[in-house]
Formats: structure tokens, sequence, C-alpha cells
């Protein structure tokens, strides 16, 4: 198993990159982030998850350790597979996740790329106990309320509401308006 890999970038195309780590090249898909970047001849660090199937290995790779455990925990629900689970990590902040889930939030869940409602409902379901296991009270869960009034506030705007809970999961900010000023930065682009 390998569980992080600390090299040079050498290749980059999107969701993929290669690794140079001690003359050898490792392949990993990676969550597009907004922001993110994983330019060639950088060093960076990747917490991985490897995934062996009966027709292919793949490595995956997370810049955050909390995107590393989001991922596992989606994967350990039924019916989310890894490409699946890989563009929620993409597109959402991990502790708004972590947030929405023990809150119940399935419209929020639901908004997210390649999830419906039952698959919310499943997510839930399966993860919300072990989240608040995890990371208590408190932890998990410190700005919700701030989230749904700068969601509200990008609807009354006239952004659809998909739209608006999406671009709110990318930004971290302490208060409703830094949130809606970054939020509307990411609708914009």
């Amino acid at each position: 198993m390998i569980g992080m890999l600390k090299g040079e970038v050498v290749q980059s195309a999107g969701a993929e990159i290669t690794v140079l780590v001690g003359g050898v090249g490792y392949q990993l898909r990676v969550p597009v982030v907004p922001g993110q970047q994983f330019s060639c001849g950088e060093e960076h660090t990747f917490y991985t998850q490897m995934i062996v199937r009966q027709d292919a290995i793949e490595l995956y790779g997370f810049a955050d350790l909390r995107q590393k455990e989001i991922f596992s925990l989606l994967l350990s629900v039924s019916g989310v597979g890894p490409k699946t689970a890989l563009n929620i990590v993409s597109g959402v902040d991990p502790s708004r996740f972590l947030e929405e889930v023990v809150s119940e939030n399935i419209g929020y869940l639901s908004s997210l790329p390649g999830i419906g409602k039952k698959s919310a409902q499943r997510i839930v379901l399966e993860l919300k106990e072990r989240i608040a296991k995890k990371y208590g009270p408190g932890r998990a869960m410190p700005h919700a309320d701030i989230s749904e009034d700068a969601v509200a506030a990008l609807v009354s705007l006239g952004y659809a509401e998909s739209q608006a809970r999406r671009a709110v999961g990318c930004v971290k900010a302490d208060n409703v308006e830094e949130i809606i000023r970054s939020a509307l930065k990411e609708l914009i682009r």
C-alpha cells in the first residue's frame, strides 16, 4: 500500500499527474480544485489511496489529508465509486461536506456532481454517525448557518440553488459577506 508520495511533478494533464519519486514515476488521479495547480517541476506531497480492481490498479492523490479522508468515506458508501468520489472531492470544501452530511442537508448533497437524491440520502444514512463520532460536534460543523445564508443570497441574485451551493462549497471564509464575494468570483469564472 502506498500511503504518501513526495516528489516532483513531471507531467500534469488536468486530473492526472505523474510524480517522480526516487527515479520512479507514479501516475496519480487528483481532484481538480479551483486555485490548486500542480505545475511541472514543482515538488509536492500527496496523501494517496490505491484502489485495486480486477482490471486496473489506480492511485489517487490528495494534497490535503482531509480530502483523502472524504474520498475514503465516500468509497465506503454503497453505489459511490472512485470517479464519483473524486468529482465530489473536487467540488467541495471538506469541512463543509462533513457539516452538510451531519446536518442531513439532502439538497446540498444532491447538488454535488454524480449525486442524486437517493444517493444523497444513502450518504447521510451511511456516514452521518461515523462523521459525528470521528470529528465530534463543533469540529465538523463550524459555519453551516452562514453558508446557508450565503446560498440564499446568491439565489436571490438569480443564480440556481445548485450553482450557488457549488460556489459556496468551494470557498473558505469566516463571514457571510466574504463567502458571497468569493462565491461570486467563482461563479463569474
